[in-house]
């Protein structure tokens, strides 16, 4: 049985934003009835709503991590891998296409020449903006089906599900 969702309103159960506690734990035997397998799927359709929108600004989902731990201070591309969760190749391949698009650069680090520190440029910080806002639109269609509080609680589960599992996140505003 997969988890049923009831309207905001509905009298049942106790549930967890509009799932029942019942249903949830009733669909042990399907995939649904996984936590896994439903942000997963939410994962593909955020990802590919955020693609959409990011695709007149040229940047892809997987910038949104560059751009964003690089606007706080420059790093190297070994540290950039590090915090990422990527192998340095991935990341060199996600800085060529940010340089194409002038929005990092790659600058000599002044205590190891072999070292390259990565910063944002004018037009980084820009596409950042950009991301961002797009990424807040993202987030208002997946939620505008709950209403306020549960909006509220699933914004706050995610963030400490993510905290809890090493993600530097801060809660959006």
């Amino acid at each position: 049985m997969s988890p049923v969702v009831r309207p905001p309103n509905h009298t049942g159960g106790a549930s967890i934003i509009g799932v029942s506690v019942a249903d949830h734990e009733a669909s042990t035997d399907s995939m649904a009835g996984s936590i896994a397998y439903v942000l997963g799927k939410l994962g593909q359709i955020a990802a590919a709503r955020l693609a959409g929108k990011l695709a007149p600004t040229g940047i892809k989902p997987r910038h949104c991590a560059v751009l964003e731990i690089v606007s706080a201070h420059p790093l190297s591309q070994w540290e950039l891998a590090q915090r990422i969760g990527v192998t340095a190749s991935v990341v060199v391949d996600m800085l060529d296409e940010l340089e194409n698009l002038n929005a990092v650069r790659r600058l000599p680090d002044a205590t190891d020449r072999r070292r390259r520190r990565i910063e944002l440029t004018e037009t980084g910080r820009q596409l950042r903006q950009q991301a961002i806002r797009a990424a807040r639109e993202v987030d208002a269609e997946l939620l505008s089906g709950l209403p306020d509080p549960e909006r509220e609680a699933a914004c706050t589960l995610l963030t400490r599900l993510g905290v809890a599992h090493g993600l530097h996140m801060q809660r959006p505003n």
